[in-house]
């Protein structure tokens, strides 16, 4: 009987230990889950207030309608994740884990025997799943919002300019250059219109495999056809050579269906732009399309497509610097652990910039770069979560 008493007492001492635990990962969970919120609405907030001063006048300007102008602000609003996610974490779990402390629950959840590890598993579970969904959005969300918000606020310069300016002035680029190492094909565009999506002074050389020209294509004005995938030129001379006589021809052509000349401008156009600049799907666009051992400036938009993809990590990673320096607090001043892991950020921050500009320039590789920062402070983590156990 006494035997059965005690198996039962052990039983519900398990049963109530058990529900003890999950009422605390609840509560924790739920305490930063508020600070959180909080964090990502006045970060959200900010970075907008910065959007709209760098922004508005200029869509003023362009004689945008208020529609346009909200529209713009709702399709940019998603990009400011990338910033605003591995902040939040870091300064949520710094405010929530403070607040346990000020109350002393942080030190009652230990008196019962919970581990760090165990009083802080939600957070962690939470910053994983965060670092899970930002990778998810750095390939589909986040792209689609800086490249539709470039598009609209460039569709409506353009049409702003129509209205003062005939449409071969609207919308061009002078001196397009593009050097296709990958099919021996360098173009040159004097002038291209990104409001008719024409291209005038057309110069494009064909070269063997030494960068030897063998052939030259010259247009006065042409377009490339998106549902073909090749360019149409007219009004020209293509240089051949007669292999009879081996002298140079030039013959002219009104119209020439040029099959063989697949160039799409709109590659040609992300060259010029600032790696920074551009989504992870354009990055991805040319660093499928071109290699960095053919086109030097390759490099620069490798480096930024590694560590885009490398700063989904840093959710994990700011969890890993805050919850040891936060709990630390437990025996000294807590603002001290709170200095401590907002400046270990920070290096954090400068170790990971100046790494990926050693990237850019070619003394790392794009992928060391971009990832030795994050496995450096993935062990430091693991460090520093073993000595506050």
């Amino acid at each position: 009987m006494s035997k059965a008493a005690g198996l039962h007492g052990r039983r519900s001492q398990c049963l109530w230990s058990i529900r003890m635990l999950s009422v605390a990962d609840r509560y924790v969970f739920t305490e930063w889950l508020k600070a959180f919120v909080l964090v990502l609405g006045s970060m959200f907030g900010l970075l907008l207030l910065f959007e709209i001063q760098d922004s508005f006048t200029d869509l003023i300007g362009y004689e945008a309608t208020s529609g346009q102008i909200l529209k713009y602000y709702l399709v940019i609003a998603p990009s400011f994740l990338t910033i605003t996610l591995p902040a939040t974490v870091l300064v949520s779990i710094l405010y929530a884990l403070g607040q346990l402390h000020r109350s002393n629950e942080f030190i009652a959840l230990r008196a019962a025997g919970m581990s760090v590890y165990r009083v802080t598993r939600s957070i962690w579970l939470a910053s994983l799943l965060i670092s899970a969904g930002l990778w998810y959005l750095n390939s589909s969300l986040i792209p689609w919002s800086v490249e539709q918000s470039d598009q609209l606020i460039k569709t409506i310069r353009l049409d702003s300019e129509a209205k003062t300016l005939s449409t071969d002035e609207v919308g061009i680029v002078e001196g397009l250059a593009f050097d296709n190492r990958n099919e021996n094909r360098m173009w040159f565009i004097n002038r291209y219109s990104e409001y008719k999506k024409e291209a005038y002074g057309i110069s494009v050389s064909i070269m063997d495999e030494e960068r030897r020209e063998v052939r030259r294509v010259m247009a006065r004005y042409g377009w490339y056809n998106e549902e073909e995938g090749y360019w149409s030129l007219f009004d020209g001379r293509e240089r051949l050579n007669d292999l009879d006589t081996g002298r140079e021809l030039w013959p002219p052509f009104e119209r020439l269906e040029a099959k063989d000349l697949t160039d799409d401008p709109s590659l040609m156009l992300l060259f010029g732009k600032r790696p920074k600049d551009l989504s992870f799907l354009q990055l991805k666009r040319i660093t499928d399309n071109f290699r960095k051992e053919d086109n030097p400036s390759v490099l620069a938009y490798e480096a930024r497509l590694h560590a885009l993809m490398a700063s989904a990590a840093s959710c994990l990673i700011v969890a890993g610097i805050a919850i040891p320096f936060a709990v630390s607090g437990v025996r000294t001043n807590p603002a001290v652990g709170v200095s401590k892991s907002i400046g270990l950020f920070f290096v954090f921050y400068i170790l990971t910039s100046v790494l990926n500009a050693l990237g850019r320039e070619g003394s790392l590789s794009p992928e060391f770069a971009a990832w030795s920062p994050m496995a450096i402070m993935i062990v430091l983590a693991y460090v520093l979560m073993r000595r506050v156990k």
